[in-house]
Order: structure tokens, then C-alpha cells, then sequence
């Protein structure tokens, strides 16, 4: 009792000395407050990406396995989905933005699909994306040598930019695309 009763005293002591413009963004309020630099050299909140249906995928370019593959799969998804594939944006949110600068991301992602888009942000505002999509990640080594753990789901925005669906990592193409057909459906798209 007495820890959670410090806790809380130790909790309102940080957040009561902020400033109001320094207090730190959290939760859903992080997908329209934090600003990313893309690929596409444009500076964006992932609410910026409201009009058209966004699969979002966090990872990183130095990864050995699971980015790639989950990129190829999302290659894979705009095959099967034909014509409706021009209406779905793919986006992936580097965990890893001290070495994956937009520049890098563009040309990494460029080799998937030149559609893709490619967006880094600074540590704290990555996190904040992150967790309120419920992505989890950590830094595992130092140097060149990194690597991250990370949540190695797709997350479906809708148009009006709100969460619609998350799709795990062992998820196949084909039911991603059978789940997102019914979902650009409800959007008129």
C-alpha cells in the first residue's frame, strides 16, 4: 500500500512540474500529435493519413527477418487485393530512426513496392505511437550490431483514421485480404 501510495505521490510530482506544452503525449492523442518525417519527404502525424485506409506495420530496415517477410507479405496482399489495392496505403513506422532516416527508409522500401511509405520519428514520439496501438519493442545489443524485439502485427486505419483490425505475424495473405476486402467494403472504397 504504502508502494502504490508513493507511487502516486512520485507520479503527480512529474506530470504536476510539466508545462502544459511538455507534457508527455500519450495514448490515442499520439497518432495525431506526433509529427514523423516520411520517405516521401513530407513531416506527418499518422492522423495526416486520414482519407485512405492505412495498413501500418513497425519494424526496422536492419532486421534479418520477420520486416522483410512481413513486407514481401504485404507485397503479396496488394496482388491478391487487384484493383482495390490503390486504395490501401502501407506505411511502416521505423523503431529504429538513428539509423533508418527517411532517406534510408525510401530506398529500403523501394525495393518492395515505391508506394510504400517510410516513416522515422524521435524516440519519444515512436514510443508514444507505438504503445497506443498497443506496439511493444526493445533495443536488444548496441552499435551496429542492434537489433529490436517488436510486435510484428499489421494494424488497419481506417479512413477516418481509427484502429480496425490488427493482423499477427503468422496470419496468410489470403486471410489478411479476405478480412480487408470486408473492410474497404464497409468504407465505400
Amino acid at each position: 500500500m504504502r508502494r502504490w501510495v508513493a507511487a502516486g505521490i512520485m507520479t503527480v510530482a512529474l506530470l504536476g512540474g510539466c508545462a502544459d506544452d511538455q507534457a508527455p503525449v500519450m495514448g490515442q492523442a499520439a497518432l495525431g500529435a506526433v509529427k514523423l518525417e516520411s520517405s516521401d519527404g513530407r513531416t506527418l502525424a499518422i492522423r495526416d493519413l486520414q482519407g485512405t485506409p492505412t495498413l501500418l506495420f513497425f519494424g526496422f530496415t536492419h532486421c534479418p527477418e520477420v520486416c522483410p517477410l512481413s513486407l514481401v507479405k504485404a507485397v503479396q496482399i496488394k496482388r491478391l487485393l487487384g484493383p482495390a489495392a490503390e486504395q490501401l496505403q502501407v506505411a511502416f513506422i521505423t523503431v529504429d530512426p538513428q539509423r533508418d532516416t527517411p532517406g534510408h527508409l525510401r530506398e529500403y522500401l523501394a525495393a518492395f513496392d515505391t508506394t510504400f511509405l517510410g516513416l522515422a520519428g524521435d524516440e519519444a514520439g515512436t514510443r508514444a505511437i507505438a504503445e497506443s496501438l498497443g506496439v511493444s519493442y526493445r533495443r536488444v545489443g548496441e552499435g551496429d550490431a542492434a537489433t529490436f524485439e517488436h510486435t510484428a502485427s499489421w494494424f488497419l486505419l481506417g479512413a477516418d483514421g481509427q484502429l480496425q483490425d490488427v493482423y499477427g505475424y503468422a496470419m496468410s495473405e489470403q486471410a489478411i485480404v479476405e478480412k480487408l476486402r470486408v473492410r474497404l467494403a464497409e468504407a465505400g472504397t
